[in-house]
Formats: C-alpha cells, sequence, structure tokens
C-alpha cells in the first residue's frame, strides 16, 4: 500500500455489528483498538475515530469523513517503526459507545503531519493476506476522498488493514444480568434547545424510582458506571456524576447532606453540535444504594476545567419521567439556594436528557443503621450520627483523615471531626447494636476550607450635592484584588446597605445609604458558593458644605474683531474665595482643561463658560460653579481709500477734498455708531468734517476716524489720507501711418505713443478711448490693429494716479496707405512652339521685382519676359505718406504640350457602339471623328461601322494629332425598294477583312446569299425572286477562326 509523506491520512475498515454478535438491542463498548504498522516516523500523530454508518454510505456532503463519529481517542506522535510490521494497542481510559441499533461502524486511523517536526511523516498501515471486510483509504491518491481501496486510481485490492476493536455489547433491555437505569426510549439521540454557559456551574440531572427497575426493598444496587448525551462541547470543561437519596417530596426536602456517592471527573473532549455523542464514565469505586433507598437523583455535573465550558445535553425523542436542571439562566433569588425544576417549567420541554446508569443488583441482608453528616457551610467541622441510635450499643468512627491525628478515632455516637484540609475523605463506623449485631457502615464526603475574604480599607468620597449625603464618586476599583488577595477560581459578591447583591460593583459606585454605608464582601468557591468567607468596609460620605455666591460674568472688548481677547481673573477668584484661607480656586475652559495663568485667553469665539473648581484644603471636597467670559464685538471701521484733491497751482494745497462720503463709508451697514476725527498730533476735529475739505498740512495729510458704540464704549479706529495731486501736462502725438492688410486695415506700431503723450512724467495713468467713447486697452498694444476702415482717431485722458479728476485729453489719427496695384491676369499660356511670352504692367512705381518659383529673379521693371512654365510673383512697391508699401501679385505661365492620342477606345457590333479617344498633352484640346465637327469630350456615342479618321487638337491652335479607327457593324434593316437608299444590305468596316465571308438565312435555316466584303452586299432577292418582308439571319467569317452571327429586317 503507497503512502504519501507530506500530507494528512486515513485508513478504515467497516464491521458490520451482527456478523460480530452484536444485538440490535445492544450497546457496544469499545475499550480498545490495534492497528498493525510497517513503517511508521515521528513527524506525524495518529489519531483513531469510530463512525456510525448507513445505507448511504459512502456518500456525505461537505465533509470527508461521516458526520455521525461516536468517539475520537488520540494516541500523539506516531511510534518510529522501520524494521518488521507491530502491532500497536491503544487502550481507552473511557470507552467510545456505539448505541444500541447501530448496524455498521467505520472504525478509522487517522495521520496528521506535524509541521513543526523536521522528522519524516511517513506512516504505512500494515495487512494481512487473507481478510472478510472492506478496507478504505483516503489521501495522496488523485480521489481525494473515502475510497475502496481496490477502487483507488492505483488500485491495492489486498491491501487488507490490520485494523480492529475490542470491547463489551450491554444489553439496554435490563434482559441480562446487567440492571440499567434509563427514562429515555432508545439510544437515538437529539440535540435538545437547552441552552449553556460558558463560565458557571449548572447541573442535569434525572429521578429514578428503584422499585420501577424491579430493584426490591431486601436488594442493593451497585452502580459500576453513568452515561450521559453531548450534543456539543468546546472542550474546556468535565463532567462527574454524583448520586443522591431524595424523598417523595423531591425538590423540596432535597440537601447535599444526603449525597450517597460520586465518579471521577471526566473531561470532554471537543463534540460538534451537529454530532451527538455517548459520554461514558466507569466508577473507580462502584456506588452502592443500600435497600434501605427507594429514590435516588441521578446528577451530572459540568465543571470547568479551562477555557470555554461550553457544553450541551442531548436528548431522546421520547422518555418516561421528567428531566431537571439547575443552574445559571434559572432566575433564582439566591445562587446558593438553588432548587432543580424540571425542563417543562424552564420553557424547554423537549429536553429529554440522556442520562442513565449501568450496574447490577445482589440481595442483602437488611441494614439496621444509616451514617447521616450535617455539614456546617464554610468549615472545615462537620457532624456525624448514626440513625436508629436508641438500638446503639457503641460506635467507632474513623473519619479517614489521617493527617488529623487521634482526633481521626471517635467512640461518640454524634461526633464531630474537624478536618486537616480540603479534599474527598472516605467515613467508616463499626456500629455494634443493642442486640450484640455489628455492622459497617461507610459515607464518602468532599471537604473544602472556606476562601479568605481579605480585609478592605473605608472608603471617602464627597457628597456631590450640600447636604444630600449621596456620592456618585466612590472609587470601588482596587475592591476585588483587595478582598482575593491573590486567590484564584473564586467568586466574589457584594451586598450593599440595601441588602442588592453585585457580583462586580459599578465603579464609581453611588451609595444607597445617606452618609455612611456598610458594604458586605463574600468570597466563595466558583464550583460551590455556598462555602464562603465575609468582610465589610464602609463608604464614607464628606459633607460638601462649600456655599458659593452666583459670580458675575466678565466682558471685555475685543481686541481684533476674532472674537478672542485676555481675560483678567483676579477679582473673580478674590469674589470666590471670599477670604476663606482653607479654599483654593482652579478655573478651567469650557473644554475641560485646567488655566494655567490669571490671565487668560477664551478658546471659544465671542463668549466661553469658564467653571472654577473650589476646593476645601482640608476634606479635598470641593464644588464647582461656572460664569461666561463674553468677548464684546468692536464696532467696525472700514478701511477708507485715500482721497485725491486736484493741485490746481502746484503749491501741495487742494481746496477740493470730497469728505461727503467718510462716514458712510467708515460705518457700512452699521447704525447707532459715533464717528469722530484727529489729527495727526491726536487733536479733535470737527465731526463731521468740513466738505469740501482744505488739507492744512501740504501735499499728504493723515486723519484719525474713530466709530464707537456709545452703549459698550467699544470702538475701533482706522484712518484716511488726503493726498494734492497737480494736473498733467501732456503732448499731441503726430499722425501714424501704416500699410493696408487688406480692406482698409493695418497694423499700427504704437510702442511710442505713451512717451509721446507724456514725455517723462510719471504717477499718471493713461485711458484710450474710440470715437465712440468706448474704452480701449491700457496700454495700448505695441502692435494696433484700426477698428475703422483707412482711418481712425483715439483719444487719450491722462489722469495724476492720486486723483482722476486732475486730467488732460488729447488725441492722434491712424491712417492706412493703400497698396499699389497692377493689372496683370492669373495665368498666361505659351504654346510649346513659342519661346517666350512678354508681360508688362503700370509704370508708375517705385520697385518692381519679378521672381520666378526657384526664387531667380527675371526682372526689377515693369517689363518681363516669360519663358519657362511654372509660378511667378511680381512685387512692387511705394513710398506714401512716409512709409513705403508694397503688394505681391502671384500668376503662373502654361506652356501647352502638343496633344497625342494615347489610344482610341471603341465597341462595335452592337446597340450603343462608341468612340472615345484618349490623348495626352497640358492643353485645352478639343475632339472629332469626321475632321470637321469638333467637340470638348472625348467620347461619341452611336457611332455607325464604317472607317474613321479621329482627329484631337489644341484649342488655341497649338498642335494636332489624328488616327483611323474601323468599326464593324451592319445595318438593322434594309428597303430594296429601287429609291437608291439602303437597298442593299452589308457589313460595314470590313476592309482589314477583304476574304471575310458573309452568309444570309431565312428564319428556317435555308441558305439564301453568300457575299463577300468586297461585294456590293445583298438586294433580298433569292433566285432572282423579291423575298418578303420579314427578319434574316447572318453568319460572317472574319477569318479562320473569328465568327460573329445576327439579325437583320428586310422591309418593302
Amino acid at each position: 500500500m503507497f503512502s504519501c509523506e507530506d500530507r494528512d491520512e486515513g485508513w478504515s475498515k467497516i464491521f458490520k455489528l451482527s456478523d460480530f454478535g452484536i444485538k440490535p438491542n445492544e450497546q457496544f463498548y469499545i475499550n480498545s483498538l490495534q492497528v498493525a504498522l510497517s513503517e511508521s516516523n515521528t513527524g506525524a500523530h495518529l489519531q483513531f475515530s469510530i463512525y456510525s454508518i448507513d445505507e448511504n454510505f459512502p456518500v456525505f456532503f461537505h465533509s470527508l469523513y461521516p458526520r455521525s463519529a461516536l468517539g475520537t481517542r488520540g494516541y500523539g506522535q506516531a511510534p518510529l517503526i522501520n524494521g518488521a510490521p507491530e502491532i500497536i494497542n491503544v487502550y481507552f481510559e473511557e470507552p467510545i459507545i456505539v448505541p444500541a441499533g447501530t448496524e455498521r461502524i467505520l472504525v478509522t486511523v487517522h495521520k496528521s503531519v506535524d509541521f513543526y517536526n523536521p522528522e519524516s511523516a511517513r506512516v504505512v498501515v500494515a495487512g494481512t493476506a487473507e481478510d472478510t471486510g472492506e478496507s478504505w483509504y483516503s489521501g495522496c491518491d488523485e480521489n481525494y476522498g473515502l475510497t475502496k481501496v481496490s477502487e483507488l486510481n492505483n488500485p491495492v485490492p489486498h491491501a487488507n488493514f490490520y485494523i480492529n476493536v475490542t470491547g463489551e455489547a450491554i444489553d439496554i433491555t435490563n434482559s441480562g444480568d446487567i440492571l440499567r437505569l434509563s427514562n429515555n426510549v432508545g439510544d437515538n439521540l437529539l440535540r435538545t434547545n437547552m441552552f449553556s454557559c460558558s463560565s458557571s456551574m449548572y447541573y442535569w440531572a434525572r429521578v429514578f424510582d428503584l422499585d420501577e427497575f424491579g430493584i426490591l426493598t431486601n436488594e442493593e444496587y451497585v452502580i459500576n458506571s453513568g452515561q450521559v448525551g453531548i450534543s456539543g462541547s468546546d472542550g474546556g470543561a468535565s463532567i462527574k456524576f454524583n448520586i443522591y437519596k431524595i424523598e417523595g417530596n423531591f425538590p423540596d426536602s432535597f440537601s447535599e447532606s444526603n449525597l450517597i456517592g460520586s465518579s471521577k471527573s471526566v473531561r470532554v473532549p471537543y463534540i460538534s453540535e451537529h454530532n451527538p455523542q455517548i459520554v461514558n464514565i466507569t466508577f473507580d469505586e462502584p456506588i452502592i444504594i443500600k435497600p434501605a433507598v427507594d429514590k435516588i437523583l441521578v446528577e451530572v455535573v459540568r465543571e470547568i476545567v479551562w477555557g470555554s465550558g461550553v457544553m450541551f445535553i442531548a436528548g431522546t425523542e421520547m422518555d418516561t419521567d421528567f428531566s431537571w436542571y439547575k443552574g445559571c439562566g434559572a432566575y433564582y433569588d439566591n445562587y446558593c439556594n438553588m432548587k432543580y425544576i424540571t425542563t417543562e417549567e424552564l420553557g424547554r420541554p423537549n429536553g429529554k436528557f440522556y442520562i442513565n446508569l449501568t450496574g447490577n443488583k445482589n440481595i442483602v441482608a437488611e441494614s439496621k443503621f444509616e451514617i447521616y453528616t450535617t455539614s456546617i457551610c464554610s468549615e472545615f467541622l462537620k457532624e456525624f450520627r448514626v440513625e436508629k441510635k436508641e438500638n446503639v450499643a457503641s460506635v467507632v468512627w474513623n473519619f479517614g483523615d489521617p493527617n488529623s491525628g487521634a482526633d481521626n478515632i471517635s467512640t461518640d455516637i454524634s461526633p464531630f471531626h474537624d478536618f486537616s484540609g480540603n479534599g474527598t475523605y472516605t467515613v467508616t463506623a463499626r456500629v455494634t447494636g443493642n442486640d450484640g449485631s455489628v455492622e459497617n457502615l461507610t459515607q464518602t464526603i468532599d471537604v473544602k476550607e472556606p476562601p479568605t475574604a481579605y480585609g478592605i480599607n473605608n472608603i471617602y468620597a464627597c457628597e456631590d450635592i450640600f447636604n444630600s449625603g449621596i456620592s456618585t464618586s466612590f472609587d470601588v476599583s482596587a475592591i476585588e484584588q483587595q478582598v482575593l488577595g491573590g486567590q484564584v477560581n473564586k467568586q466574589v459578591t457584594y451586598i450593599d446597605g440595601a441588602g442588592n447583591q453585585y457580583h462586580t460593583l459599578p465603579n464609581p459606585f453611588t451609595n444607597t445609604v445617606k452618609n455612611r454605608e456598610t458594604i458586605t464582601v463574600r468570597v466563595s468557591y466558583e464550583d460551590n458558593p455556598c462555602c464562603y468567607s465575609e468582610t465589610t468596609f464602609d463608604l464614607i460620605v464628606n459633607s460638601n458644605n462649600l456655599n458659593i455666591d452666583n459670580i458675575e460674568d466678565l466682558e471685555v472688548c475685543d481686541d481684533d474683531y476674532d472674537g478672542f481677547t485676555v481675560f483678567d481673573l483676579t477679582q473673580t477668584e478674590s469674589e470666590i474665595i471670599n477670604g476663606n484661607s482653607n479654599l483654593v480656586v482652579e478655573f478651567y475652559h469650557q473644554d475641560g482643561e485646567l488655566i494655567n495663568s490669571i490671565n487668560t485667553v477664551n478658546r471659544f469665539v465671542n463668549q466661553e463658560i469658564i467653571t472654577g473648581k473650589v476646593t476645601n484644603i482640608n476634606t479635598n471636597c470641593s464644588n464647582e460653579i461656572t460664569f461666561n467670559v463674553i468677548v464684546i464685538p468692536l464696532p467696525i471701521a472700514n478701511t477708507l481709500n485715500e482721497i485725491i484733491g486736484c493741485d490746481d497751482n502746484n503749491n501741495g494745497i487742494s481746496e477740493y477734498f470730497d469728505t461727503s462720503n467718510i462716514e458712510s463709508q467708515v460705518l457700512g451697514n452699521q447704525t447707532g455708531m459715533e464717528v469722530s476725527y484727529f489729527d495727526v498730533n491726536g487733536n479733535p476735529l470737527p465731526s463731521p468734517l468740513p466738505n469740501p475739505y482744505t488739507n492744512t498740512i501740504p501735499n499728504e495729510e493723515l486723519i484719525t476716524v474713530r466709530v464707537t458704540n456709545p452703549i459698550t464704549t467699544c470702538f475701533s479706529e482706522t484712518s484716511v489720507t488726503l493726498k494734492a495731486a497737480s494736473q498733467p501736462q501732456i503732448n499731441q502725438p503726430q499722425t501714424i501711418y501704416a500699410c493696408d492688410l487688406g480692406n482698409g486695415y493695418a497694423n499700427f506700431d504704437l510702442a511710442h505713443i505713451e512717451t509721446e503723450i507724456t514725455g517723462n512724467q510719471s504717477g499718471l495713468k493713461i485711458t484710450y478711448f474710440d470715437s465712440g467713447n468706448n474704452q480701449l486697452p491700457s496700454p495700448l498694444p505695441l502692435t494696433f490693429r484700426n477698428a475703422q476702415a483707412w482711418s481712425q482717431t483715439i483719444y487719450a485722458r491722462v489722469e495724476n494716479e492720486l486723483n482722476s479728476l486732475c486730467y488732460s485729453e488729447t488725441s492722434f489719427n491712424l491712417i492706412v496707405n493703400q497698396l499699389p496695384l497692377v493689372s496683370i491676369n492669373d495665368s498666361y499660356f505659351l504654346c510649346n512652339l513659342e519661346p517666350s511670352l512678354s508681360v508688362s504692367v503700370e509704370s508708375n512705381f517705385d520697385t518692381y521685382n519679378w521672381e520666378y518659383q526657384d526664387g531667380t529673379i527675371i526682372s526689377s521693371t515693369y517689363l518681363a519676359d516669360l519663358m519657362n512654365a511654372g509660378n511667378y510673383t511680381l512685387t512692387v512697391g511705394q513710398n506714401n505718406n512716409g512709409i513705403y508699401c508694397e503688394n505681391s501679385f502671384d500668376f503662373k505661365l502654361i506652356r501647352s504640350e502638343l496633344p497625342s492620342i494615347v489610344n482610341v477606345e471603341y465597341k462595335e457590333l452592337s446597340d450603343d457602339n462608341y468612340i472615345k479617344i484618349n490623348a495626352s498633352g497640358d492643353g485645352d484640346f478639343e475632339y472629332s471623328i469626321d475632321g470637321n465637327n469638333y467637340q470638348s469630350s472625348n467620347l461619341f456615342n452611336n457611332v455607325s461601322g464604317g472607317i474613321y479618321t479621329v482627329s484631337v487638337r489644341d484649342k488655341l491652335g497649338c498642335g494636332e494629332d489624328f488616327e483611323e479607327v474601323i468599326i464593324i457593324d451592319y445595318p438593322k434593316y434594309f428597303t430594296p425598294n429601287g429609291d437608291g437608299v439602303n437597298d442593299t444590305w452589308q457589313i460595314k468596316g470590313m476592309r482589314d477583312y477583304p476574304n471575310a465571308e458573309i452568309f444570309i438565312y431565312d428564319r428556317y435555316g435555308k441558305l439564301l446569299k453568300q457575299i463577300f466584303a468586297q461585294d456590293e452586299g445583298w438586294n433580298g432577292t433569292f433566285r432572282g425572286e423579291k423575298l418578303t418582308a420579314t427578319d434574316y439571319w447572318f453568319t460572317v467569317k472574319l477569318n479562320g477562326s473569328k465568327t460573329f452571327t445576327g439579325h437583320f429586317a428586310l422591309k418593302r
């Protein structure tokens, strides 16, 4: 059998239980497994699983193996085997239970690769030569699923894996020696709707009346094992069985002191919620139910090991009695006084718990005495007694506690014993009766010392509201750490002064009793909350007797319009303390940050709430008061533009300053404000200012303008500058000329226009306008195109930049010079037979330039001889108004080539004969096929048969060419009536075929006439007789291979 080293694998065998004598009414307890390995390495781990399979095997969705796992047991690291095959025996600590009614099981040996181990993970399962079962494999085969070995891609039909299990069959119907106590009908486990908790303990239970299972009053029942169905486990918890004696009024009379015995605790591995399993616990020591006991409670305790303790109990569809529960989720008033309730009362009617016991019953003599234990909670001290003590002569007690020394033995009828430590003790009593009979009694008890509740210091806090006695600020965050003192796995319960219980104190805590409240703290075991110790501490409220009068808000004018300014808190601090030396004040911004300086800037625009924390340095209690710091908005003194007054005599003084808009501009939309004015020395000026105003300081004067809010007295200031400006002195530019670029428009060079107008003056602003008073760009473009054809006047306004009212105006003209014009054609034609062509233009211009297309200058006068065909440019120039303008004219000389016939296309013997003359040359040609009539088209349609001399000639007389064309054709009819017109019928254009033969037939194919190309033609007779008017057919043989046929009409 093959194997792969780097992948997980599985080897399986199928067993039909009936083949091995296991009946449908029997559970199969699998206690051990054997597998033979021919090779094994330590880089792998082994694990064994048992599955129940049905008729659908091996089809199961979304899973490599069946979802019906009955149990899994780990082996750990694979052994090292490299020699002869070895059989590995694996004994299970607890059996895997195969439920009654199961027909077949799949036993699988799983191998998983240990990726953290560098050793090889190769494992090979050995087999036997013969086999009666089926072997299955999954792993490195390409099927990637559980496959019969004979059906693998590489079949191994005789693998015969050596895998087997060993166990015992237990009859669940109580038909044999083994007696099973169960209220469930069948072993078909179902998931119940019972809840679970991850940490708290809880209990599932069943009640059994022993007489209902045939146990007589003179019989004892010896319990060897117990089973519980689990339908989901996170793997972090264990379970154990407790057996109690109960009375008929259960659960009211239930007492843990009536414990008969307990099993060991067994940790439950992970179990899928979709795959309920039976968990079996074999008791290390059998628990004996004595004959005097009529009814027992079988309790399954879920205990925490580590991690998540979530576990769900399974059930069956039907049962014969109630299922009982106590624990988390049942809403008890007192956790230590939990009572059992049925699953119906809990609202979980389908919680039919799968819980059973297996054992034997034996007939015994009736016991005369019984041991009873009184548990004193939270102490090692226990009281014992023997019932029916009136019949007791003497008792010798052995408490199973040798560490207690001589106190381990007692002869009292009802002794107390203080156990030496936590543990499980077996107590025996040798009782001698008054009748001399001797009986040995035993009882097992659990003893735990209560945990320690370490002392806690009282906690102080200041009251929230004066004289309320209540504080919401008790810091109890360290309480649990103090009371536990490092103890673990303990539960802490808090009881306040009103009797309310808490598992966790809210932090901060609010006292429920005024001024002083005592809190009781109870420390208990998590798995036994009734075993506890207690301590107390007090919550003490310090009186907050700080009475602080309200503080007025602080108002300060803004300093820069941003809603923020500096506030001095000195006076406010004095008002709060009011002379009390034991008070200190801290101020806090609205965002809670401490204010470190007595002079602070508000953090919220315009207004901020400041908190003053007043602390009594003796009690450390504090109170708070709030007030506002308010930034009073400043009135707005809007910025004022300079005011320019025109200085008409250049003395720096202007009598024309316009102050009429100062107040409205400085106020904007504000109302109710006062405006005042001050000179540069701060002296007040009249308000409002005189208008017009005459400056008193030459050239420039600065006036301060103040805007005041009369209600808040807050004010803002700005200033206005008065400047005296002189009137510009300007020149008028001369007229500017430019050459026409087309339609009377030209580009004018205005680069120096501004200098011509203003000279070297500075501080001037020039604005330009056209005659329609439309403003033009300023400065004007260096190259300016006129907007009015031929001439345009530009107006210039020159202002003093300080005052637009100080200005001068001028204008200048733009004149467009017309370009010189000549009379010249766009093209000239010259026959190729002529050597040159003379061309002349007007002679009244200053310059001429005749240029051929290759750049050659052929003339500089008004006359030029043109020789070469191509493109020419004539440029003429003329000086006018001081500028030189020139104009250019393009034309071309065309030399006509002599016409030449390239070929003649034609069509003959058809209804649309034509001739098309194709000629070469660059002249303007006309065409003819008769030498007389010419046309511009080279195509002649509806041409009759015959000999033609076609010609092409230049319309300007520059050359002519000829060619002869023969068109073969025949008349479509002829009229042999002797009028000299169409009296005979003959093929036309046969000159090139002198030996051609023509055969004429009637409609029946009778040859009527044979004629030749040189003959005059047929006259319409046959043997001298005139033939009737009708259609006739012909065949023409032009030469040995070329023929054509047709027909024509004879008309009379």
